[in-house]
């Protein structure tokens, strides 16, 4: 009995050990297919997630590139200033793109490879010298004469960001070195390994038991792309198991190559408020303010570092702490091979180098973003810009911001201690256009031009004094049969009682009564009394109708004081004002946006500049003329020594009541400069505009390049000397005359001291030996003179012009006023110009798109 139960025991084994081995082969069985089930989808998540990726990428910006043109006026600082916006880097001998070098005058460059808005360039070398601040001999590496040649584009920012932030990088851009030292720190196994490694799991382990506290992760750089883009950084065993499957399907779908440049690109590295500094493109901007492939051994020592923890080694918190760290990664790359013995100790002798905290920021310009935000929101919506990676082209011109922002910053500081004014109570702002195209070249919003607060440049409205004066004066000289710049206007007292019973009685700066002046010196020195006169004499109305043609838009009072500056403008307006002078009486509405495309350089488009011809060329160099005379001997002499006077400056001050208001807007044949000075409280400045403004606007225009020599009259000028009286003085007859320029249409009585003196004139005229006048009426310059052809054109122009200033009248008095009768001159052509040539012009996307803005 009992060997029967031991037989069946014995047979029962290996039944119950079969039952085990066949439960334990379905479990695995089951777990198997579990996990296929559960990396089936991890994979399917792992691959949807990969292979629809994409950035969210704000908008890019780009100041407008340098061109070096043959003959172009351009200062050494302006050079070096421009290349450093570009970081471009000096050496002795070019061996790089993004390099330049110097022997004297003589420059060689070796510019970038950069997609433009028409086009990509590749990188390309050139050579030219600067004589008498001018480029000459520019060729190119063959030695061929070339007449220009462009540089790539400062990149100087980016647009509505926050959250995370990027310069995503192709594995072919990545330098070697920067990927083999993340190589060497980071994972030295990752060109063996599948997704995980054991060797470095057993590493870490070893190096964390020794140090007796965790000092290495055993993590491979696929591991640490996983978690970054699918996980948190919380720790926990579920995780690092994701993480370890995930790791290992990526090994099977995507090479080497494309898992290291998406680890560079995703890597953290720094932040900057609630912007994320993500990857090395950025972070090398960021910190260096050089593009990747530009860094040294030590700048790419410390970024690498920085990939264990950014905010632990931030080198501008803790500087030590970093500097250890990097010299750390350099004893790697030295144990590797990636950099010699002599380099690890020239290198790690360094110090850190970041850019100071701050620097680069995402809006370094906060002025003129603002400007250009104004100007792409009616064609792109907030998302659009906010994730998409744009290309945005702009007008800025880095030499000239720098100087902007150096001149005001510098300039309010020195007024207040050398006037004696209270600390940090001026505020300031200023504008400069390109003459010929309206760009906004810069843009200065604030004493503190960083700070991205009230932009005082768009949307300080303040009174303008003086400044408006020239309109007057355009007014008057539009009419050529009665008036000249050698008109008498009497400078007396001005007594008018208006509707609401107060009485004007404008005085002059002086306090005193001049008698009967010139037209060009009561412009020049800024006479109240003489403007008043003349404006009264020409009409309100007209006066505010030359306004508009100069390109103002702001509400124009219609009472008497608006002659002498009671209206409110911007300094953006006020600079768009003086342009339409300075470019001979077309307007070019000012502008920051060039161009946008997609973030690989395609679907390209262009915003082509806005003009209109408001002002006949005639006048508005007669006009000029004056308000240079107003910089030699008139309010604007201040400055005559400290600029050059081979070019011929314009310009006009302004000061409001009881010197609320310092202005100066004037213009060198190339680029026009609006400078502001005031309180935000609108309290007294003890400034007017010779002694508040005008030195900044001096310091900013005479470092600037300029064009020497005169400015070029147009046809239907002639110059002819006549006396104190206005009387014209034959020079063949009379001495003692002083030259002037007058429209050919202008007829002078001959002064009386050289009358019975031609008595022999028809003799000589019978000899042919008549002076020649100006050129002929048919060859005047078009629209000057009798035109039939614009005569429709000039009436639905009149009509344009009554209905909006009749709008201005309503608004501001809540009824038409009665309206003078409108004197069109009789060159005004209503038709507006666009130039330029647009791959595709910008369409608006309508107000549904332009709502969804913050």
């Amino acid at each position: 009995m009992a060997s029967t139960k031991r037989r069946r025991s014995k047979a029962s084994k290996p039944k119950r050990r079969y039952r085990w081995l066949k439960f334990l082969f379905l479990l695995a069985l089951v777990g198997a297919l579990a996990l296929a089930g559960y990396m089936a989808y991890l994979d399917v998540q792992l691959r949807q997630r990969l292979d629809s990726r994409q950035y969210q990428l704000p908008a890019r910006v780009f100041a407008r590139p340098l061109v070096l043109r043959e003959g172009m006026a351009m200062h050494p600082d302006e050079l070096e200033s421009e290349f450093a916006a570009l970081n471009y880097r000096k050496q002795k001998t070019l061996t790089e793109p993004g390099s330049w070098t110097q022997e004297g005058m003589s420059y060689q460059v070796w510019r970038r490879d950069f997609i433009h808005a028409d086009g990509r360039e590749p990188a390309a070398m050139a050579t030219f010298r600067l004589r008498n601040d001018e480029i000459d001999n520019l060729r190119d590496e063959d030695g061929q004469r070339i007449s220009e040649f462009r540089l790539d584009a400062a990149n100087i920012g980016s647009l509505l960001g926050g959250g995370d932030d990027r310069n995503p990088v192709r594995f072919t851009d990545i330098p070697p070195l920067v990927a083999n030292t993340l190589i060497a720190v980071e994972d030295q196994d990752f060109l063996n390994h599948f997704g995980i490694s054991p060797r470095g799991i057993a590493r870490a382990m070893v190096a964390n038991i020794k140090a007796g506290r965790l000092v290495q992760g055993g993590s491979t750089i696929t591991q640490q792309l996983v978690k970054n883009i699918f996980f948190d950084h919380k720790p926990s065993l579920q995780r690092k198991i994701n993480e370890a499957l995930m790791a290992v399907l990526m090994e099977i779908h995507y090479d080497k190559a494309y898992i290291l440049q998406e680890y560079i690109n995703e890597v953290w590295l720094g932040q900057q408020g609630a912007r994320g500094i993500y990857g090395f493109g950025l972070a090398s901007e960021f910190y260096f303010q050089q593009p990747l492939d530009t860094l040294e051994p030590h700048q790419v020592a410390l970024l690498v570092g920085l990939a264990k923890g950014a905010s632990y080694y931030n080198p501008w918190r803790h500087p030590q702490r970093a500097l250890k760290r990097r010299n750390t990664v350099l004893d790697l790359m030295r144990e590797q091979g990636l950099i010699t013995q002599a380099e690890f100790e020239h290198y790690s002798a360094k110090p850190l180098g970041v850019v100071k905290g701050g620097v680069t920021a995402q809006n370094p310009y906060p002025a003129f973003t603002e400007r250009l935000l104004s100007e792409l929101r009616p064609y792109y919506s907030y998302e659009e810009l906010r994730t998409t990676g744009l290309r945005v082209y702009t007008t800025l011109a880095p030499s000239v911001q720098k100087l902007a922002e150096e001149s005001v910053s510098g300039g309010v500081q020195k007024l207040e201690k050398d006037r004696k004014i209270k600390a940090n109570t001026l505020q300031a702002a200023t504008v400069l256009l390109d003459n010929r195209t309206g760009n906004v070249l810069a843009m200065v919003g604030d004493r503190d031009p960083d700070y991205p607060g009230f932009n005082r440049a768009l949307e300080a409205r303040r009174q303008v004094g003086s400044l408006i004066k020239p309109a007057v004066f355009l007014t008057a000289l539009e009419r050529p049969e009665e008036y000249n710049l050698a008109t008498l206007i009497d400078d007396a007292p001005v007594r008018i009682e208006e509707a609401d019973g107060d009485v004007w009685m404008p005085q002059n700066f002086d306090k005193l009564a001049h008698g009967q002046v010139p037209l060009y010196v009561a412009l020049a020195k800024s006479y109240n009394l003489a403007t008043a006169h003349l404006g009264l004499d020409l009409g309100l109305q007209n006066v505010r109708q030359t306004i508009r043609r100069l390109g103002v838009d702001t509400i124009l009072p219609h009472v008497p004081a608006m002659l002498l500056g009671a209206v409110e403008m911007t300094p953006l307006e006020v600079a768009g004002m003086y342009q339409t002078i300075a470019n001979n009486g077309e307007t070019v509405q000012p502008r920051t946006l060039l161009a946008v495309s997609d973030a690989q350089g395609g679907r390209v488009q262009h915003f082509r500049p806005r003009t209109n011809r408001g002002v006949d060329p005639v006048p508005a160099y007669l006009l000029r003329w004056g308000l240079e005379q107003a910089m030699r001997e008139g309010t604007g002499r201040r400055s005559a020594k400290r600029l050059p006077s081979s070019v011929p400056f314009a310009g006009k001050t302004g000061t409001t009541n009881n010197n609320r208001d310092s202005w100066f807007a004037g213009f060198s044949p190339e680029v026009t400069a609006v400078v502001w000075l005031g309180r935000d409280d609108n309290e007294r400045t003890r400034l007017t505009g010779s002694t508040g403004a005008l030195p900044i606007w001096t310091e900013i225009m005479r470092k600037l390049p300029h064009q020497h020599g005169p400015v070029e009259a147009p046809r239907g000028i002639e110059f002819k000397e006549v006396n104190a009286r206005g009387q014209f003085m034959d020079p063949d007859y009379c001495r003692g005359g002083y030259e002037i320029p007058f429209s050919y249409e202008t007829h002078l009585q001959p002064a009386p001291e050289c009358r019975g003196q031609d008595r022999w004139r028809w003799f000589r005229n019978l000899f042919g030996n008549e002076r020649s006048e100006a050129a002929p009426r048919e060859q005047m310059t078009p629209g000057w003179g009798n035109d039939i052809e614009r005569q429709q054109h000039e009436s639905e122009r009149r009509n344009q012009l009554r209905e909006q200033l009749r709008g201005d009248d309503a608004e501001e008095f809540g009824e038409d006023s009665s309206l003078e009768p409108l004197e069109l001159p009789r060159s005004q052509s209503a038709e507006v110009e666009y130039r330029g040539v647009p791959v595709e012009e910008a369409q608006p996307v309508g107000p549904a798109l332009e709502d969804q803005w913050p």
